[in-house]
């Protein structure tokens, strides 16, 4: 539901176009697995379903057909629209109704769920940047006219990335709640609570991790 052009054109994270496939790809993968486990699958695959569909953004003055589908923000948030009628000139917005009706599956899906991908692979790829495997083990890869964020500018740095993930997660979950387990007629069961949690994290650097004291355990 996303890839590298997504994370470069989307500008919802700081993803240049010169960082190299290899090296962000790999994280792209476990964060769609985390989200088919998260969602319900019939949820799931529609989602996927309208994905394949490469809905654009709306342009004017292009001409759009009945059922012509665009995204377009209002409020803040990127949603996707379904036109009624054959229209020219005419702006995606919940007021102009003759025209447009809002498809929440689609405004779910651009408006919710690929950013909170965006930033759930960025948060994996700054966790793991700059590390190579070789035969020799890890290795941290650096060069002359850059200098490695380090100690508390990095910790500080992965907080920040982390807490943006996990607040577009919630607002992802939060979205669906609202919704009463049906988008756009595609019917999907409660999501569990336990899985609306974020599970990947990082020791804060230089902490120790203690282990508890299980002896009143008993």
């Amino acid at each position: 539901m996303i890839t590298k052009s997504y994370l470069v054109d989307s500008v919802v994270i700081p993803v240049h176009a010169n960082v190299k496939d290899n090296q962000i790809l790999p994280y792209i993968t476990p964060a769609l697995d985390g989200l088919r486990a998260s969602l319900p699958i019939e949820l799931y695959t529609a989602l996927d379903t309208l994905y394949a569909e490469n809905v654009g953004a709306w342009s004017n003055p292009k001409h759009f057909l009945e059922d012509a589908k665009c995204t377009y923000p209002e409020l803040g948030i990127l949603k996707m629209w379904e036109a009624v009628q054959d229209n020219n000139k005419q702006t995606p917005s919940t007021s102009n109704d003759a025209n447009w009706t809002e498809l929440q599956l689609g405004t779910f899906l651009v408006g919710y769920v690929q950013p909170y991908l965006a930033h759930d692979v960025f948060y994996a790829y700054c966790v793991n940047s700059g590390v190579n495997i070789t035969h020799q083990g890890l290795q941290q890869l650096s060069n002359e006219t850059a200098q490695p964020v380090s100690g508390n500018n990095l910790q500080a740095f992965l907080n920040y990335w982390k807490n943006q993930r996990d607040i577009h997660r919630r607002r992802m979950f939060s979205y669906l709640e609202e919704k009463s387990n049906t988008l756009d007629g595609v019917e999907y069961t409660e999501v569990e609570a336990s899985k609306k949690k974020s599970r990947f994290s990082i020791r804060g650097i230089g902490r120790i991790t203690r282990q508890p004291d299980t002896s009143s355990w008993r």
